[in-house]
């Protein structure tokens, strides 16, 4: 006996099309409130980021430098001059890396150091000026040296602070669809400000080195977290170096005549990398070169090279914060840090005689 199948009229066909033209309505619903979502999520955090960099920096004068709550330098205005022999400068992996106490304990020098990861060629060029009407004219610069020095702008907010120019308008940004894809540099840029300064808030000791006025900031970097990936992949993104001058090249040029001039000793220093962003910023011997030939001619320069394999433990995992392959920037951690002092100080020693 065969089943007949059963009829399907049109009422039947209709009320099908119908449910299915209800189901992709829904669905079209649901995709179109989605995007509407994401954008509003985009557009609402990218602009909140704006607004808090803005309302951070705006103000002028030179100690909003010192903005943090527990800003070791908070009283630098208030310091009588001729207070600091030495006077160190850098980016984040400067301030990581290079530390006063270990310059105070070893060689009773004391040591002033502005290294921030926004700070650059040109603002450090207006900051050594203002800071030496302030404190006075330093024995020893130390300057630590960067691969993407050329590569990158002072923040103008920063720069605001040192000099009396305006920082651009807070309107020129990419519109892109997505502002925090389209802004992706200065999204990063902004990021690794704000986890610079939750990482640096920490409490100075009651008594450190000095009279009146702490005078030696106790900080000596940060204890290493977590494992640095160590595994060389077959591929791995390698930096090109952006040479002399760059954004603001000019304005190293201005330091070391500024320097010369006021007949300092400068002790410039490549910090160590590690191994991975020492293989990945491949250009590195010819961004030493550069420097080599820049300084040339200023024989109150001398360069100290720690980043090179054989003079430091690079592949040591445990004397890294981070870095990697395919990563451009690495900062040493406490440990690493205090090895490579044991080296630095030892040769720096000679600029106080």
């Amino acid at each position: 006996m065969i089943k007949r199948l059963p009829e399907t009229n049109n009422f039947d066909i209709i009320k099908m099309e119908m449910e299915n033209k209800k189901t992709l309505s829904y669905y079209l619903v649901r995709g179109l409130l989605l995007i509407i979502l994401l954008l509003v999520f985009d557009r609402g955090i990218f602009f909140l980021m704006r607004s808090m960099e803005k309302g951070q920096l705006q103000a002028k004068g030179l100690q909003n430098l010192f903005f943090q709550k527990r800003d070791f330098n908070k009283k630098f205005l208030e310091l009588p001059k001729g207070t600091y022999s030495t006077l160190i400068m850098g980016s984040s992996r400067t301030h990581r890396g290079i530390h006063p106490l270990y310059i105070y304990k070893r060689l009773k020098q004391k040591a002033f150091k502005i290294a921030k990861a926004k700070i650059r060629l040109k603002f450090n060029y207006f900051f050594y000026q203002r800071y030496k009407e302030i404190a006075g004219t330093p024995k020893v610069v130390i300057y630590g040296l960067d691969y993407f020095m050329f590569k990158l702008k002072s923040n103008p907010y920063f720069m605001k602070w040192v000099s009396d120019e305006q920082p651009a308008k807070s309107s020129a940004y990419n519109n892109s669809v997505l502002l925090l894809a389209g802004n992706k540099a200065w999204v990063d840029e902004f990021l690794n400000h704000e986890f610079e300064q939750l990482n640096g808030i920490i409490r100075a000791p009651r008594k450190v080195a000095g009279g009146k006025f702490k005078l030696i900031d106790p900080f000596i970097g940060y204890r290493k977290s977590e494992k640095t990936d160590q595994h060389k992949p077959a591929y791995f993104k390698r930096f090109k170096y952006e040479g002399y001058p760059g954004k603001e090249g000019l304005f190293f040029i201005k330091l070391l005549e500024l320097w010369k001039k006021d007949g300092v000793q400068v002790a410039m220093v490549y910090l160590p990398d590690y191994i991975g962003t020492y293989e990945s910023n491949h250009q590195l011997n010819r961004f030493k070169n550069e420097i080599k030939r820049l300084t040339g001619p200023y024989k109150n320069v001398t360069i100290y090279d720690y980043d090179r394999p054989e003079k430091f433990a690079l592949s040591n995992d445990a004397y890294f914060l981070d870095g990697g392959y395919g990563k451009t920037n690495s900062h040493l951690s406490l440990k690493g840090s205090r090895v490579f002092h044991r080296l630095f100080v030892k040769e720096l020693k000679k600029h106080y005689r």
